[in-house]
């Protein structure tokens, strides 16, 4: 398939892709683009003012080993 780029770098991908769908594009080397297609999370996050600071809420308490074990994935 070949996809032409328009004046502002925009690209039309095919139906298979949704409105919404979100993409991590990875540039191994010049000139190559891939896209991979992110999930959806399963869950629903809320933002809320918590001692003066604004949070995400999921609504259900995590645990400080799955915030490390989170944590530890950053880069």
């Amino acid at each position: 398939m070949i996809l032409t780029a328009d004046s502002k770098r925009r690209v039309t991908l095919p139906k298979s892709a949704h409105p919404g769908d979100a993409f991590a594009v990875e540039m191994p080397h010049e000139g190559l683009f891939v896209l991979t297609k992110l999930e959806k999370p399963s869950f629903r996050v809320k933002l809320a003012r918590e001692n003066g600071f604004l949070v995400a809420v999921r609504g259900k308490p995590i645990t400080m080993k799955q915030t490390r074990a989170l944590m530890d994935e950053f880069p």
